[in-house]
């Protein structure tokens, strides 16, 4: 079962020798060419080889992921959640590979659909050698252009994301994440197939316009953020792996660049339609 996926402008094919749930969240990303910029090959094992995490060094251990140091790159463990056992990993070159093997257990009680399946390949640390991060938040189209409502869950970003939908209009394309890169000198939002419980994922790219940093008040308040201040805060919303030096410092340098080239607002807020006027106004004499 072969199948082309355009991601972030990255056709990433994934082939396996056996069939899965297909996702509705993936069709639009879906391809009809078998062109590709990275291979992703899924084998079916009985068993997983133990005495490769036996010689492998522990890293990183949360949310059912275990990351192991196997010197010629990383390997991702993955245990299923009702037993916390493992069923699978992906064997992750240091370098940039075009081709990447991904070993899963079908016999072990995991329910293989697309989500599992991209779930297992680690795209951040692929795009993340491509200059692309992932920003925690909700991506609107205004003016032909992106605004990126950020903040941790629960700060308002769907809320916003509505207001906007329901007062100017604005197609949400994206209630949850957010792909980031820059393409001939412009920054640039990508939709991706997963948005948490918004359940909102459009195949869209557009120009950013800025990104709002979300906090909830009684009273409506928006100031311009500092590069330096806007780091922290797109940093602490933006996948990271961090056992990797080198993603680190890519990440880093993304950001830096970012904060100094896209204006990044504070906005406090009410969740109601005078929020959405003052930001409305504050763009018309930034962007």
């Amino acid at each position: 079962m072969k199948k082309v996926y355009n991601i972030v402008d990255q056709k990433i094919l994934i082939d396996t020798d056996f069939d899965y749930k297909m996702d509705d969240a993936y069709n639009s990303f879906l391809e009809c060419d078998n062109n590709y910029d990275v291979k992703y090959k899924f084998n079916k094992i009985n068993e997983l080889e133990n005495n490769l995490f036996l010689e492998s060094k522990k890293l990183h251990s949360k949310n059912l992921i275990q990351i192991y140091d196997n010197k010629n790159g990383y390997l991702r463990l993955y245990l299923n959640l009702s037993q916390q056992e493992p069923y699978g990993y992906l064997k992750e070159e240091k370098s940039d590979n075009k081709e990447y093997n991904v070993y899963i257990d079908l016999n072990k009680n995991v329910d293989v659909n697309t989500f599992k399946i991209f779930e297992m390949i680690g795209l951040e640390s692929y795009f993340c050698k491509k200059n692309i991060f992932i920003l925690h938040s909700s991506y609107i189209k205004w003016n032909d252009g992106a605004i990126l409502f950020s903040g941790p869950s629960g700060m308002g970003k769907s809320t916003q994301a509505d207001l906007w939908n329901k007062y100017e209009g604005c197609e949400i394309i994206n209630g949850d994440r957010s792909a980031i890169t820059k393409k001939d000198g412009v920054w640039n939002a990508y939709g991706l197939p997963f948005a948490g419980s918004s359940r909102i994922y459009k195949n869209v790219k557009n120009p950013i316009k800025c990104v709002v940093v979300l906090k909830q008040a009684k009273n409506n308040n928006i100031r311009k953020l500092s590069p330096l201040e806007a780091f922290k805060y797109i940093y602490s919303q933006t996948t990271v792996n961090d056992w990797n030096k080198e993603y680190i410092n890519t990440i880093i340098n993304l950001i830096e660049e970012f904060v100094k080239e896209i204006p990044i607002f504070m906005l406090e807020c009410k969740p109601d339609n005078t929020a959405v006027q003052l930001l409305k106004e504050t763009l018309r004499g930034e962007v």
